[in-house]
């Protein structure tokens, strides 16, 4: 990791933390709806076979209306499991597919379906922070970077970042492996950042 970024992260998570500590009576917000997203995106989650949800923990926002929608329109839903060093994700189809694993957080039970990665088509992930860019900042752990960069060569997934507007930024310090997202939702707001950095390209 270099030095001057690695540092600089564990500053920024060190004062994201400290801030939610300090307003610890804060409560978790929901998601921007789908039906506020753009059309193209509507269409690729309404068209989606597979997505890969998670479930928040802290300040991460609450999925409840987008997994009510997916469930509706009849689109399977995994999340992921940490086992190892690595995260794995399972098709969990109802609450009862969910026990308290790895750092208290909810994961689906190890006895449901396995997903192959190649099948996913959208990603929900979560973050401490992201940038405008789609530059995600994570706890540190690495799991969604080494998942992220392996599916992403396979060229077909669309990677979507939660986030609260709060922790929306101009720029995060970024190494070579850090994953970069293609879209950034927060409790009011949508922004494709891959069409930002298409039309910069451009330019």
């Amino acid at each position: 990791m270099n030095g001057t970024s690695g540092r600089l992260k564990k500053l920024i998570r060190k004062v994201l933390r400290d801030r939610r500590k300090a307003l610890s009576g804060n409560k978790s917000l929901m998601a921007a709806d789908i039906e506020k997203w753009p059309k193209k995106w509507q269409d690729r989650i309404m068209g989606a076979d597979m997505v890969a949800a998670y479930m928040p923990i802290d300040e991460e926002l609450l999925l409840d209306d987008i997994m009510r929608i997916l469930k509706e329109m009849g689109v399977r839903v995994c999340f992921p499991r940490v086992e190892g060093d690595d995260i794995i994700f399972y098709e969990a189809p109802s609450e009862d597919s969910f026990e308290e694993g790895s750092f208290s957080i909810r994961e689906p039970k190890n006895n449901l379906r396995k997903v192959d990665p190649k099948t996913i088509d959208v990603m929900f992930v979560p973050g401490m922070a992201y940038d405008r860019n789609g530059t995600r900042l994570g706890r540190g752990k690495g799991f969604y970077d080494r998942y992220c960069r392996f599916i992403k060569e396979e060229g077909r997934i669309s990677i979507l970042g939660f986030v609260s507007e709060k922790n929306f930024f101009s720029a995060l310090p970024r190494d070579p492996w850090d994953l970069v997202v293609d879209a950034v939702v927060t409790e009011t707001s949508f922004t494709d950042v891959s069409e930002d950095r298409k039309n910069e390209v451009d330019q």
